[in-house]
């Protein structure tokens, strides 16, 4: 088993990843998408079509980077290249199943889970693992979603957590805001669990089943000035750190999936 698709591809919707140097000597493709419009947050029609397209003609298609949790959507666009069945395994502080409501009828970072159930076939499940917020019970979509939600009390085993997917392909999405204030800081509310453990799982998923690609965003935006502030180093630093530590896990079983071929 392995990661199937290989090379990283970091997404740009401002300047975040500027900063993360060590990051960048790792060999990688890049998408700028700092200059379209209506897509912070929620992506209007338009523009979704303009970085369906983009992405489509990138080559570098195992790990990517995406940026703040505010375009944690853009999974869906990626959910939407996988050709077998497959299970979503989701990192995550947040369902992202969105409210059931009207305003849902538009793709938001907290709705794409919803969509991908929706309007993918061959989306089998989701595994939606180390949420400390409230669960979307009433989802219609409950029936294929698994939740391993995290309070400080419940300890899961990977064999439990593996026996929940289905399918022999998988996609891993990791939000950093699953994991605690003294590993990253992310612009939004976040979990308990620690990095190590998230490594673990990671390093475990891709052991036991075929990846088709993995990707990572929970980034603190950061304008240019501030990137340069005392009070934002040490922020930066850990959040490469993790991103340094996950990426090297998913580069390893892209190595093994190679050599196995």
């Amino acid at each position: 088993m392995g990661l199937i698709n290989s090379g990283m591809t970091i997404i740009d919707f401002d300047e975040t990843y500027f900063a993360q140097t060590k990051l960048q000597h790792y060999p990688h493709e890049r998408l700028d998408f700092r200059h379209l419009e209506h897509v912070n947050l929620f992506c209007e029609e338009e523009s979704l079509q303009t970085l369906q397209m983009r992405l489509q003609k990138r080559r570098q298609k195992g790990i990517t980077l995406i940026g703040s949790g505010n375009y944690h959507y853009l999974t869906y666009l990626l959910l939407k290249e996988i050709s077998e069945p497959f299970t979503l395994v989701l990192f995550d502080n947040h369902p992202d199943l969105g409210t059931g409501q009207e305003v849902d009828q538009m793709l938001s970072c907290g709705s794409w889970v919803s969509y991908a159930l929706s309007k993918i076939p061959l989306l089998q499940q989701v595994v939606i693992i180390g949420p400390t917020v409230a669960l979307a019970q009433n989802s219609t979509h409950c029936s294929r979603t698994v939740f391993f939600p995290f309070d400080g009390t419940h300890y899961y085993s990977l064999k439990l957590i593996l026996s929940s997917i289905p399918t022999k392909h998988v996609y891993i999405s990791i939000d950093k805001d699953v994991l605690r204030k003294s590993e990253v800081q992310t612009n939004w509310d976040q979990g308990i669990m620690g990095i190590d453990t998230l490594n673990h799982m990671l390093e475990t998923l891709l052991m036991s089943k075929q990846a088709e690609a993995v990707d990572i965003c929970g980034e603190l935006p950061l304008s240019p000035i501030e990137a340069i502030q005392p009070d934002y180093q040490s922020i930066i630093q850990k959040n490469e750190k993790a991103n340094l530590l996950l990426l090297q896990t998913c580069l390893k079983a892209s190595e093994n999936q190679t050599k196995g071929a």
